[in-house]
């Protein structure tokens, strides 16, 4: 309007909910957002972790020394090892792993919390017993969703998360594109790496993994962990619906009943 007042503001508001003209958006509860918070902090503490061990490398690699192929264990002995001899060095690396010490303490104390909350939820257990789906990935889809019963269809959840290809379509024009990455981006980045880790390490042959080779086959890897990503998101979002576990074979191992009660 040209001249913006609140009165003017609230009719205008009035006229959108007459008509319509506006989504629904859903309120988390409190139990989601805890979760969430717990998450945030542990990719925030992921992220330091990283940050300051690629410090301490590049400091490294100045004077030619390399880190090599270490492991979480080994990374303070080999850092120390490389470091002996050169006093600046020595402080430098000194300091850097006692951030990293610390860094590494408070994320395995949000690790702790985040493993007995999913123990404690029986959705989390169910949505777990999905191939490449842990502690993380689980409470990230059990936040993000919170209540299954706003999707109408398990497959729009695919949507939702910004797993499906972008569409324009104008007369004889139609172009698909890539996905749309609309959405809660932890969720999207959370079900590529379980469908990864399907694709990948899981040496368990099932039906969606069978399926996504053959994706793999035909197109690509990228396309192929991007589809079983959407369709993991499905059979979650069907799994907490119905409250069945997951099976590998033709044969359901229990119910939900008998898997809340283990």
């Amino acid at each position: 309007m040209r001249v913006k007042t609140d009165r003017h503001d609230a009719r205008g508001i009035a006229q959108l909910v007459r008509l319509g003209w506006f989504k629904r958006v859903h309120v988390k509860s409190l139990d989601a957002q805890e979760t969430r918070a717990l998450l945030t902090a542990r990719t925030f503490l992921v992220e330091k972790v990283r940050a300051t061990e690629n410090s301490l490398r590049a400091a490294l690699r100045n004077f030619g020394l390399k880190m090599g192929s270490v492991t979480r264990k080994t990374w303070e002995a080999r850092a120390r090892e490389l470091a002996e001899g050169n006093t600046v060095l020595e402080g430098i690396v000194d300091a850097m792993l006692r951030v990293r010490a610390l860094l590494l303490e408070e994320l395995a104390s949000i690790d702790g919390q985040l493993t007995a909350l999913a123990k404690s939820d029986p959705v989390t257990r169910l949505l777990m017993t999905a191939p490449g789906v842990g502690v993380i990935v689980a409470l990230t889809f059990r936040s993000a969703v919170d209540d299954p019963d706003r999707f109408p269809r398990s497959r729009d959840v695919g949507a939702w998360a910004g797993l499906t290809p972008r569409r324009w379509q104008s007369g004889k024009t139609d172009i698909v594109g890539r996905i749309t990455k609309a959405g809660d981006p932890h969720v999207r980045v959370m079900l590529f790496e379980a469908a990864a880790s399907i694709l990948g390490r899981v040496r368990v042959m099932s039906p969606l993994k069978a399926w996504g080779l053959r994706i793999a086959k035909r197109t690509s890897m990228k396309k192929a962990i991007v589809a079983v990503s959407r369709k993991l998101a499905t059979i979650l979002l069907a799994m907490w619906k119905s409250g069945t576990a997951y099976w590998a074979t033709g044969r359901p191992p229990a119910s939900a009943q008998d898997f809340a009660a283990a």
